[in-house]
């Protein structure tokens, strides 16, 4: 196997924005985010807004005239469906889709199946929204955003970087670790390459931040609790065996991410997987209309 050149991450940083250049989120999609994020906006603003985007549009008027939220008459506008589907549905729909129009030209490796990742990520958006509800209320409209994006990293070296990104799952089957194969190959992680790209689309910075910590809160400068969130979620989907990510083995949560809960005085400890993953996998059959739609829009 050939040896590649280890370039420091500044170097891959620079490739990454100015030679290849990462695509940038939506306009609609970016001003829907504030939108939604700021406590003033009304469903008539916010309607106004997603109207300019006939795709988008469409699909939302789709998602509220499913049989799962059963309203008695057609919603017609999308005014109408804000008022049924709620804010922060509409706002994880829009930018799911959004991702996925992004990231439509992937392609699969033996050791990377795009549709079994996405499905990885969609669950991981579910269970974060889950915890955040019940241990971090404040940043739960956050919280599928967060979930869905933590692993794009992985999806711009696959789309990018693709011989690199072969090499480096070659790699993570022949027993090294995903960090470790990334660090000899291209000499950063998947992380920080996601960070940048959260940056660049000027998502919150809790989702930047949880995107390059999502392995280690308690590295987290921002918010330690939320990002172990993410983390517990993203463990959940592991074990419940929901879609993959591309991990060859799933490591049990380091300690310190209970230590965080424990500073907080948040009651959840390793003991507690048990009846989260149960918990999960009931939120995760109610969202399964969100999820199916999402899903299928991603392989049209």
């Amino acid at each position: 196997m050939t040896k590649v050149n280890n370039p420091d991450p500044g170097r891959i940083k620079r490739i990454t924005e100015s030679i290849i250049g990462l695509p940038t989120l939506p306009t609609v999609v970016s001003k829907m985010i504030e939108l939604v994020d700021n406590p003033k906006t009304s469903a008539a603003s916010l309607a106004r807004l997603i109207s300019t985007d006939q795709a988008l549009t469409a699909r939302i008027l789709k998602l509220a005239n499913s049989a799962y939220y059963g309203f008695p008459r057609e919603i017609s506008t999308v005014n109408m469906a804000i008022v049924v589907l709620g804010f922060n549905t509409v706002k994880d729909m829009g930018l799911s889709l959004s991702v996925f129009d992004v990231f439509k030209n992937l392609e699969n490796t033996p050791l990377f199946d795009i549709s079994r990742f996405w499905e990885h990520s969609i669950a991981c958006g579910v269970a974060s929204r889950m915890l955040a509800r019940n241990y971090r209320s404040r940043f739960a409209g956050e919280a599928f955003v967060a979930g869905l994006l933590h692993d794009i990293g992985k999806v711009i070296l696959n789309q990018y970087f693709h011989t690199e990104f072969i090499q480096i799952m070659n790699r993570t089957s022949s027993g090294m670790t995903l960090d470790e194969a990334e660090k000899e190959v291209i000499g950063t992680s998947h992380s920080r390459i996601g960070a940048w790209l959260a940056e660049k689309w000027n998502l919150p910075r809790i989702i930047s931040e949880t995107i390059l910590n999502h392995h280690t809160p308690w590295e987290s400068k921002q918010d330690p609790v939320f990002v172990a969130i993410v983390s517990i979620a993203n463990y959940l989907c592991h074990i419940s065996g929901i879609g993959n990510s591309g991990r060859a083995t799933v490591s049990i949560p380091d300690p310190r991410i209970w230590e965080i809960f424990q500073r907080e005085n948040i009651p959840v400890d390793e003991p507690d997987i048990g009846s989260l993953q149960s918990e999960f996998l009931v939120e995760f059959d109610k969202s399964e209309t969100f999820v199916s739609f999402i899903h299928d829009n991603e392989q049209q």
